[in-house]
């Protein structure tokens, strides 16, 4: 049996599944703060990004924060407590994914340089300029007034630290930085992936591989570090096209939680939200989840 954090343009979902995969127990954490969106963990501490904000970035709860990141505690077994605290800054701007090194958060932003590193124990904000880590020939112009590629993902990956590009309407490409340079506030490229699919969320590095979601494609991607290349596997439903977003490990099994595409930006306040599981040992999709109506999916954090 294993627990995981779910995260929706709605609600923050505890969902527990069975040593076979099947669908246990599906709770609401938390609602009233639009969307949910970045999941990290250190401990008993659990880090939620809380927008306060919906879809068309219009204040949900007043009097609340905007673009925070509220810590949670995980203080027994089975109970989540939110806590009064919690982490802003000027800096931070339709917040996506983050993640938790050495009592910091590297938290993806919307506004240049595109990736802060946050201290969990003070005030203190370092920026990490990734437009100028960006190779020459996927660079744009005037980024620092815009949200130029939209970097929506971080995460972790031995010395290294992966962020992703959604990058709008050219096909999504990630960088591979330098921890020890990115703890001093530095974006050193060590190497990118690119043609990763349009729209892309979610980077995971998991063994031997590197791991994406093509939202746009309905498709998860393997991508071979050694040398770029990719694997697609197609994510399908009866109930629409897929919009993959959220994902994590637990064992051998991948699981990518998904929404579904709609032109209509409201409906996807209210899209079914969906769980598949992925066997890395047979290298293909085995279950597909039903969570509820809670908007379309963020994250994925295992407990």
């Amino acid at each position: 049996m294993r627990s995981f954090l779910i995260s929706t343009f709605k609600r923050l979902l505890k969902v527990t599944l069975t040593d076979e995969g099947d669908l246990l127990e599906m709770c609401i954490v938390r609602e009233g703060q639009g969307v949910y969106f970045g999941l990290a963990q250190a401990g008993p501490c659990l880090f939620v990004a809380e927008r306060n904000l919906d879809i068309d970035k219009q204040p949900v709860t007043p009097g609340l924060p905007q673009n925070a990141i509220r810590l949670y505690l995980s203080a027994s077994p089975g109970r989540l407590t939110r806590t009064p605290i919690w982490y802003g800054s000027k800096a931070f701007d339709d917040l996506h994914q983050i993640a938790y090194d050495q009592r910091n958060l590297f938290v993806t932003s919307g506004k240049h340089p595109f990736l802060l590193k946050k201290s969990v124990l003070s005030k203190s904000v370092r920026g990490l300029d990734l437009a100028q880590a960006v190779p020459e020939h996927l660079r744009r112009e005037d980024v620092e007034g815009r949200d130029a590629y939209h970097f929506n993902s971080v995460s972790l990956d031995g010395d290294s630290l992966l962020v992703l590009a959604h990058n709008w309407d050219q096909p999504s490409f990630a960088l591979r930085l330098c921890l020890r340079e990115a703890r001093q506030g530095k974006a050193t490229r060590i190497a990118f992936y690119e043609g990763l699919g349009s729209c892309c969320h979610d980077i995971l590095a998991v063994n031997d591989a590197v791991w994406s979601l093509d939202s746009g494609g309905s498709a998860l991607v393997r991508i071979d570090p050694s040398d770029g290349s990719k694997r697609r596997f197609a994510l399908t439903s009866q109930a629409g096209d897929p919009f993959p977003r959220g994902l994590g490990v637990n064992g051998n099994m991948l699981l990518v939680s998904y929404g579904f595409n709609s032109e209509d930006r409201s409906a996807r306040m209210d899209s079914g939200s969906m769980l598949a599981l992925f066997d890395l040992n047979q290298m293909r999709f085995t279950r597909h989840l039903d969570l509820g109506r809670h908007g379309n999916t963020c994250a994925v954090l295992p407990l």
